[in-house]
């Protein structure tokens, strides 16, 4: 994971003064180790930091890559998808905690986060290459469902609160289907018609994530959190 860390940390350069910072934690404490702790008012602020971990930011950045088409080799994580992944986690916690507070969950939450699995599979090329990038990063499946649940719920609350993204028309289904570049161009119609409506809602959703992230970017306070030993700890506590 050094790789990984060292592209955090490059980007903390880049994102610029008093929005990410560097942080200690107790490497001894910490058994998966924390990589960034998120502060922003509709999480919860302060009092409910979010943390994302170096395993789950190394699988989205591969997940991201994936969907370039671009296999990352062993600890390799190009710094512009390890800035994607952070952007896409954060900005879908934001959104999916906005649905929360609503106080009603999106209807068949667990079926729907399973229908979003199956459109990732389907992104990626099938099961199989999900399931590899889920074990070269150590991502088991609940983990996993529990990220979905999250984009489930982002995606109701664009809908419902910032611009419709669920409702497909048959017009733009058919126009989707001649004129993007989406995974299922070998099909006909009406064989790949429901998973290119799945496709399509989850390119939506993937656009709003983004432009609500360039809106809130001033509200939103990222940490990058190093490694540190004990006794660091304690000479550094003596000075």
């Amino acid at each position: 994971m050094r790789q990984l860390l060292f592209r955090i940390a490059r980007i903390a350069l880049c994102i610029g003064p008093a929005a990410l910072f560097a942080a200690p934690v107790h490497a001894d404490v910490v058994a998966d180790r924390v990589a960034i702790r998120v502060v922003t008012p509709e999480t919860g602020g302060v009092a409910r930091p979010r943390f994302f971990t170096e395993r789950e930011l190394a699988f989205f950045a591969r997940i991201e890559a994936l969907l370039e088409q671009t296999p990352l080799e062993p600890n390799d994580y190009p710094e512009r998808y390890v800035r994607s992944a952070i952007d896409r986690l954060v900005a879908r916690s934001m959104l999916a905690s906005l649905m929360i507070q609503r106080g009603v969950e999106p209807p068949e939450l667990p079926h729907l986060a399973l229908e979003a699995r199956a459109e990732l599979e389907a992104r990626l090329g099938g099961p199989h290459v999900l399931a590899d990038a889920m074990k070269k990063e150590g991502i088991e499946d609940e983990e996993l469902l529990s990220f979905l649940r999250d984009e489930v719920r982002a995606r109701y609350y664009v809908d419902r609160a910032i611009a419709p993204i669920l409702t497909v028309t048959e017009d733009s289904l058919r126009e989707a289907f001649r004129s993007t570049l989406h995974p299922f161009r070998g099909g006909k119609f009406d064989d790949v018609r429901v998973k290119l409506r799945r496709w399509l809602v989850t390119e939506r959703l993937r656009a709003a994530e983004l432009e609500f992230l360039q809106g809130a970017r001033a509200r939103i306070k990222i940490t990058t959190v190093r490694a540190t030993s004990s006794s660091e700890d304690s000479t550094r506590a003596h000075r």
